[in-house]
């Protein structure tokens, strides 16, 4: 129920009126409640990506109707943080999570949009969104698995794939 609740508000908000860019870079959905997770482009005037800092990270409020607020300290370093290094060529950028450096992803212009690609199901793809599958722990949450969607460059055919953590 509350995944159906946050694609709608995805789809809602999926890009303004009259710009055919998305509204967000991608976004993560969670298991835990209705509140995602939004990462968005930042650019600079000239509409390229703002070197200083290309990913903007924040949570959006959907049992609030959409409140913003920003991740504190602990998300930002550890859970839904993000390192993004200046790659190859000038103008893109490598980003990884900071909970887990394995996957790499790239943020660059497509088209005149900024966009997130990385390997998604075995074929490299534009991502649109994460959902992630936790179980709460006396601890802390233990994420069971993450499911990618996103679609590819080329022709936005879908794409799929489930990530279980230690298999």
């Amino acid at each position: 129920m509350l995944l159906a609740f946050a694609v709608a508000v995805l789809a809602e908000a999926a890009s303004s009126p009259g710009d055919t860019c998305p509204a967000h870079l991608f976004v993560i959905a969670r298991s835990k409640n209705a509140n995602i997770v939004v990462y968005d482009a930042n650019r600079a005037p000239t509409g390229d990506l703002a070197p200083s800092e290309p990913v903007v990270a924040y949570w959006l409020l959907n049992g609030e109707n959409g409140k913003r607020e920003e991740l504190n300290r602990v998300q930002r370093e550890r859970a839904y943080g993000v390192d993004v290094t200046p790659g190859q060529p000038p103008g893109t950028y490598t980003m990884v999570f900071k909970a887990h450096r394995k996957r790499r992803f790239s943020v660059r212009m497509l088209d005149g949009c900024p966009a997130v690609t990385t390997q998604i199901g075995g074929e490299n793809g534009i991502l649109r969104r994460l959902f992630v599958q936790s179980k709460e722990d006396s601890l802390a949450p233990k994420v069971q698995y993450i499911e990618f969607f996103g679609e590819t460059a080329t022709s936005g055919a879908p794409l799929y794939e489930k990530f279980v953590p230690g298999k």
